[in-house]
């Protein structure tokens, strides 16, 4: 290991790759959600978009985890991490934004298939790639040798599934109902951009 990583690593913020794992399970759960909320007045809600949703997002989720682990090894630092998690709170709150113009010009173009899958390839696709990417950095940074590999990894995913648990339950049963769809996914957002930016801020370059 060389001198710069373990650097990097002393200055690790303490508990920020977990709870930023738990934060992206909480926004990857709580947009898909939202996001079959969101197309539904254009497409319904039938189980082919149902289908088109959640195959989307493991395609998403699997590209983000192998970038995930490439980047991690190539910058194992927190401010890698933050700033990736900052990409991701950025997209997540352009969903909304983005739905408007996208879905008014499919709706009436394409069919139910058709235009869900391409409306989730264009509005879900990029944050979740973004977010899955956040899980395999994040094991990178708490690996401290080998013999530990087993265990920081099933804790690491342990705590992303809880985050989407629990983001699946805040999005259905609060948040949507409370304050909407788009909003949503502005507090998915907002959740993500807590947790990253100050350690995107603390641990930049001198």
């Amino acid at each position: 290991m060389s001198a710069a990583v373990e650097s990097a690593r002393r200055r690790e913020p303490w508990g920020f790759p977990e709870g930023i794992v738990f934060v992206a399970g909480i926004s990857t759960l709580g947009a898909e959600i939202a996001a079959a909320r969101l197309i539904a007045p254009a497409f319904g809600a039938s189980t082919v978009v149902w289908a088109n949703t959640i195959a989307i997002v493991l395609v998403a989720l699997a590209g983000g985890y192998w970038l995930g682990g490439r980047l991690a090894d190539r910058h194992p630092h927190a401010r890698g991490l933050a700033l990736t998690g900052l990409l991701g709170a950025a997209l997540v709150a352009l969903i909304p934004l983005l739905a408007i113009p996208l879905l008014g010009a499919t709706e009436d173009a394409l069919g139910e298939f058709s235009g869900s899958l391409l409306v989730q390839i264009v509005l879900v696709a990029p944050p979740v790639l973004v977010l899955g990417a956040l899980s395999p950095w994040a094991i990178r940074l708490r690996m401290r040798s080998v013999s530990a590999a087993g265990d920081v990894t099933g804790r690491l995913y342990a705590l992303g599934t809880a985050g989407g648990l629990v983001g699946n339950f805040a999005a259905t049963l609060a948040l949507i109902p409370w304050v909407g769809t788009r909003w949503t996914f502005l507090i998915c957002a907002l959740l993500l951009a807590v947790v990253s930016a100050p350690v995107a801020w603390s641990s930049r370059p001198a």
